[in-house]
């Protein structure tokens, strides 16, 4: 008899691992992945995503099936262990001592046996192989359900009831991740090799993009082709062709603090067929959104576009134009470089209308002498421009922060997550030995 019922207990035991591998996999099951499924017509996947849309129905199937389970491991298999012990040993030990020994034994062996055997290793299997074990258990986890649904209701009804009084929403179907959440699952789907690094850096660029400003990855103002709203339709467009953009920003008097809007070079190309190259641009203007520097990426992105517009204008907390946002630039944040066969290929290293220089922070120093601008190299401190001004400050960068090195003074115009993105290169005396040259033609 004691044999029949510990065999009973080692039913229950698997019993018991079936209901505990079907709470993990419903709880961590996939909703997408199960879709999939369903539409590659692979059987149980169907009915796995209908337990996933009620699942405290099913939680509480689960629990209920694990406690009787647990019960009468407990009830059967303790006892019966004991009294087939307690006969093994005969009368070599005295009563109390044989029942003490014996029911130690018995409930540590059976304690050990549901743990590992009902608990951690079909928990750690669901876990690995969630939504297939879903769709594998949905069929007799449904039939349980059916005949255990009148004490299913009844104790979910007040279980529910239970945690409203005490402020609590256990509808576990409605929850979803929080981003410290979702920003966890990726490193831990990125670590696990489940998704690549290129597929990891998009989804964390999608949520860097709220920590992100205008200001960090703006082109500066200095940097950004211009075209006054003087000038005809031909010299704008040989300016559009010039920067290789498809896009230039508008000003009046040459002053880019007084923005009129932005010219396309579609645009440009059609007014200049119709009218001809001296035509004007005004009809042709359109309007760029003015944002503030400090706004946020994601908010900028919704409001360009809801303005039906790809460029925006942006001002310093004084209403001073400081640079440019494009989409371009925001998608960036998420993507990577986009580069295509439009883009200039001295777009890095950029000769301004005065006679300054443009260059991106990390372009190497070496590389600067094609363009005669001759900086200190120090190949164990630094490589690249950015590294340059980095290594003279000796602290974070800001930018406006301004330093010498061998005649030139060298200006950080944009600083992205510390750092440098772009700095503008004059050569010190420039401006003045003009003047001099000026005074003696003079």
């Amino acid at each position: 008899m004691n044999a029949v019922k510990l065999i009973i207990a080692a039913v229950l035991v698997a019993l018991n691992a079936f209901f505990v591998i079907a709470e993990y996999a419903l709880v961590r099951s996939r909703r997408a992945r199960l879709e999939v499924m369903r539409e590659e017509g692979i059987k149980g996947a169907r009915l796995a995503l209908m337990q996933l849309a009620n699942i405290n129905e099913y939680i509480s199937a689960v629990q209920i099936g694990i406690t009787m389970t647990s019960i009468g491991i407990g009830a059967l298999g303790e006892p019966a262990l004991a009294a087939l012990l307690k006969g093994a040993l005969g009368g070599a030990l005295g009563h109390g001592a044989a029942v003490a020994i014996t029911a130690t034994v018995a409930f540590l062996f059976i304690s050990c046996a549901q743990l590992v055997a009902g608990e951690m290793v079909p928990k750690f299997y669901a876990i690995d192989r969630a939504e297939t074990v879903a769709r594998r258990v949905a069929r007799p986890l449904q039939l349980f359900s059916v005949l255990f649904r009148p004490l299913i209701v009844a104790l979910t009804a007040l279980a529910d009831r239970i945690l409203r009084l005490l402020g609590v929403d256990m509808s576990l179907e409605r929850r979803g991740g929080s981003p410290d959440e979702l920003k966890r699952l990726i490193a831990e789907s990125y670590a696990g090799g489940h998704i690549d690094p290129g597929e990891a850096g998009m989804l964390r660029g999608v949520f860097h993009l709220h920590e992100q400003e205008a200001r960090q990855v703006m082109t500066p103002i200095p940097a950004v082709v211009t075209v006054d709203i003087s000038e005809d339709v031909g010299t704008a467009l040989r300016k559009c062709i010039s920067s290789g953009h498809t896009r230039v920003l508008v000003t009046e008097d040459s002053n880019t603090d007084r923005v009129r809007g932005l010219v396309h070079a579609s645009g440009l190309a059609d007014r200049l067929m119709r009218e001809g190259p001296h035509a004007s641009l005004e009809p042709i203007v359109h309007d760029a959104p003015i944002v503030p520097e400090t706004k946020a990426l994601d908010d900028l992105l919704a409001e360009l576009q809801r303005e039906r517009t790809s460029m925006a204008v942006v001002v310093d907390e004084y209403g001073r134009v400081v640079g440019i946002v494009t989409v371009e630039d925001i998608v960036e944040e998420v993507v990577g470089e986009i580069t295509d066969e439009t883009d200039p290929a001295a777009g890095e290293v950029r000769k301004l209308a005065n006679g300054d220089w443009f260059v991106r922070g990390h372009v190497a120093v070496t590389d600067l002498s094609d363009y005669g601008l001759d900086l200190p190299v120090d190949s164990d401190a630094y490589n690249s421009v950015g590294g340059l001004v980095f290594a003279e400050l000796g602290r974070l960068p800001r930018r406006g922060d301004t330093i010498t090195a061998d005649g030139y003074s060298i200006r950080v115009e944009s600083v992205r997550e510390n750092r440098i993105e772009a700095v503008r290169i004059r050569e010190r005396g420039r401006r003045s030995r003009a003047a001099q040259e000026a005074r003696q033609e003079s």
